[in-house]
Parts: C-alpha cells; sequence; structure tokens
C-alpha cells in the first residue's frame, strides 16, 4: 500500500448515528450557520465529495440528518410513552413531575440534540428550504408532547392553537443555558406545578407566588450590569445604529443574517468600515444582543399597557419582535457562557406585561396572579418562535391568547369567602 493510499479519505457515507453526532457538535459549537458541508466532511473523515454524492446539497445532509435525529428520538419517547400508557390519566402533581423530568432528560443528556431541534425550529421561519426537511422530526417530538396534554388533561383549545408546543420549546430553549442553576429549575417545576393545576392562584395567600417571588429575586440581574458587562458597552453615533441593525437581523434570522455585507447595506455604509469597528460576526452578535437586551429591559418595565404599546410600535420596536428577539439571546447563550445571567434575567421577566394584559381584558378574574402570567407567557412565546414573521404569524399568537384568556376565565373565579 502506498503512502498516499493510506491516507486516502474512506469513500463510503457515514452511518446514521455519526452523521448526527458531527452535525450536533458543529451546532452546538457554532451554531446552525456552521453546519455546512466541508466542517462536516472534516469531522467525519471523508471528502465533501462522497457527502455530497451519497446525499445531495447541504440541505439534503441536513434532512439526512433529521431523520436521524427523528430515529433517536422515538427510541428516547418509546420509555416515556410506555410509561404513560401505563400510568393512563395524570393527576396535576404527576403530570407536572413526568414534564419537569422529560425536559430535563431532553436539555441534559440530549442536550446537543435539542440544540440542533432548537436551531432548526428557529432557522425554519425564515429559511423556506428548511421546512420541509425538517417537518418529520417536529411531528415526532409535537405528536409526543400532544399526546402527554391528553393524558394531563390540559385544556384542549391550548394543544389545538399550539399554545403548549410553545410552552414546550420555550422550556426547552431556556432548559439548554440554565438546566445546572438550581435556582431556574426550581422556577421550572414551579412553573409546570401552577400550569397542570389550572393556571391561576385558588387561594390569595397561595404560597408558590412567594416562592415566585424569591426566585426571581434571585435571577434577575441589576439593570446596571446588563448593560454595563465587558463587551456590551453602549456605542454612540453610527455603532449605535449598528447594534440596533444587528439585535434586528439577529432576532430575525439567527447569527445567520449577521454578514458584515448585509448589516453594511442596511446602514448604508462600506463593508470595510463595518468591518474596521467589527472585525468578525461575533462582534456583530455582541453588538446585537446588546441592543436587543436594552430594548427587551425598557419593554418589560413597561408602566402601563400605553407605554408598551409605544416601545412596540414606534421606532425600533416596529422591526424588533422581543419573543423572537428573546429566543434569539437564549440559543446564542448555549455556545457563549458569558450570556447566562441575560439569559436568566429575560427568563425571569416572562409574563412582566402579560399581568397588565389580563387585568384590563379579564378584570372580574382573581387569580391570575404574576406566576400564571408567566407560565401563560412562556406559551405565547414559543409559539411565536414556532411560526414565520408576518400576519399570519400575528394571527396564530392572538388566537392563543384568546385561547388562554378563555381557559383562565373559567378558572379564575372570584375567591370565596
Amino acid at each position: 500500500m502506498t503512502q498516499h493510499a493510506a491516507i486516502r479519505r474512506p469513500r463510503k457515507a457515514p452511518q446514521a448515528e455519526a452523521l448526527l453526532n458531527a452535525a450536533c457538535a458543529i451546532v452546538s459549537e457554532g451554531g446552525l450557520a456552521g453546519l455546512t458541508l466541508r466542517p462536516l466532511a472534516q469531522m467525519l473523515g471523508v471528502s465533501v465529495t462522497v457527502l455530497s454524492s451519497h446525499y445531495g446539497a447541504r440541505v439534503d445532509v441536513i434532512a439526512a440528518i433529521c431523520t436521524a435525529a427523528a430515529a433517536q428520538d422515538e427510541a428516547l419517547l418509546a420509555r416515556w410513552r410506555k410509561m404513560l400508557a401505563s400510568l393512563g390519566s395524570l393527576p396535576p402533581a404527576i403530570a407536572a413531575e413526568l414534564a419537569e423530568a422529560i425536559i430535563d432528560e431532553l436539555s441534559t443528556r440530549h442536550r446537543a440534540v435539542s440544540i440542533l431541534y432548537l436551531e432548526l425550529l428557529h432557522a425554519c421561519t425564515w429559511d423556506a428550504s428548511l421546512p420541509p426537511v425538517f417537518a418529520a422530526w417536529s411531528a415526532t417530538r409535537r405528536g409526543f408532547w400532544n399526546g402527554f396534554a391528553e393524558a394531563a388533561a390540559l385544556a384542549p383549545g391550548l394543544v389545538a392553537c399550539g399554545w403548549w408546543h410553545g410552552y414546550v420549546v420555550a422550556e426547552l430553549a431556556y432548559s439548554t443555558v440554565l438546566g445546572a442553576e438550581p435556582t431556574y429549575r426550581m422556577l421550572r417545576r414551579l412553573c409546570m406545578r401552577r400550569l397542570f393545576a389550572g393556571g391561576v392562584a385558588d387561594t390569595p395567600d397561595r404560597g408558590d407566588g412567594a416562592l415566585f417571588a424569591l426566585l426571581l429575586e434571585q435571577l434577575q440581574a441589576p439593570k446596571a450590569g446588563l448593560l454595563a458587562a465587558p463587551g456590551l458597552g453602549r456605542s454612540a453615533d453610527w455603532q449605535a445604529q449598528a447594534a440596533r441593525v444587528c439585535g434586528m437581523r439577529l432576532a430575525a434570522q439567527g447569527v445567520n443574517g449577521l454578514t458584515h455585507r448585509t448589516v453594511a447595506a442596511d446602514l448604508g455604509i462600506p463593508h470595510t468600515t463595518l468591518s474596521n469597528r467589527y472585525p468578525t460576526q461575533r462582534d456583530l452578535l455582541i453588538a446585537g444582543l446588546e441592543s436587543i437586551i436594552a430594548h427587551l429591559v425598557s419593554a418589560m418595565d413597561a408602566a402601563s399597557l400605553a407605554e408598551l404599546e409605544r416601545l412596540r410600535t414606534e421606532g425600533d420596536g416596529k422591526k424588533l419582535d422581543l419573543a423572537r428577539a428573546n429566543f434569539a439571546v437564549a440559543l446564542a447563550a448555549t455556545r457563549m457562557p458569558e450570556l447566562l445571567a441575560y439569559t436568566a434575567d429575560m427568563r425571569s421577566r416572562r409574563g412582566n406585561n402579560l399581568v397588565k394584559v389580563f387585568r384590563k381584558y379579564l378584570p372580574d378574574a382573581q387569580g391570575i396572579d404574576a406566576l400564571c402570567a408567566q407560565v401563560m407567557s412562556m406559551g405565547l412565546t414559543g409559539l411565536t418562535n414556532t411560526e414565520p414573521a408576518g400576519q399570519a404569524s400575528d394571527d396564530t399568537v392572538a388566537a392563543a391568547f384568546k385561547a388562554a384568556a378563555k381557559w383562565l376565565s373559567t378558572r379564575a373565579l372570584p375567591y370565596s369567602a
């Protein structure tokens, strides 16, 4: 055998498990944008020609990866399905514990696969080539969780409108980042318990509300810390505008949308000028995150619905979807540990404004407290991130809000004397 033959790369296509493991490693390190044929081939020890000749273009390779992931999920979820079948109808406390355990497993033992799932789900909202290849895998997970909701007797309206699936998606995203934090894990469990217990506080002095407030206090970062951390300082002039553009692109298209040429074109400046100030894509990402975090903090601290509406419809609020921005921060934090505190803060602030909305539209309901609002907000946030931006998405989320309000109105009765 010649030396040349000894180092020749294999011509045989990689096995499905190896393909999936390599894809997960790449996405966990650099996001979905890094999942291209060349680094994938290098990690698998094959040539790009082997991948392209066996599978086709990048989207075809992603289809094969999704098929392998769906098969792995089926094996994982079959164990939980068997348990659910044995238990039959789930009492609220048992449903909460099981949901907590399943999300915990998906975000720890199967974290890399779940990150791949979330990255693809996010990208499907703006890349039309991905939904067809992702659909079967997505249906596997969604079908499982819908079956879980049926066993737990969760309101059918919350399942049919997509709210419940959105809740699972949002909590899984936070769990992949914060799952090792005891305070977050307590908050996640508390929200699950409240959800399956009916959403509302059944007594004015219910103890979980007090615990909820304490957990939020521990998770929330000081405002000064949010915006003054190294690398996230405020900018001025065109750099501030660049940060806003990066934030809007990040929320709309993830890291894939952040290139020097696209951002420079939005700003109307040469891309070389932008590159001099922000040499790498990571620099653009940090700038975008700064803008997102500043806008999120302002919106979540809005003193009234009128102020919130102004923030949503004026200036950057017209182009920056806060739910998508929040999701983008969580995804970025899976590979940027320095964003952990920001992600925890954003998770703790879920539902801040929804309390005000419910008080306006359900003024006579007595059990809709801050914990209830956070639970409902989680489902709406996740649902937003499963739909392409636009009027259709707005209509879907509005329908889910109505379904949630209808469910709460049947349960949030005035306290008995």
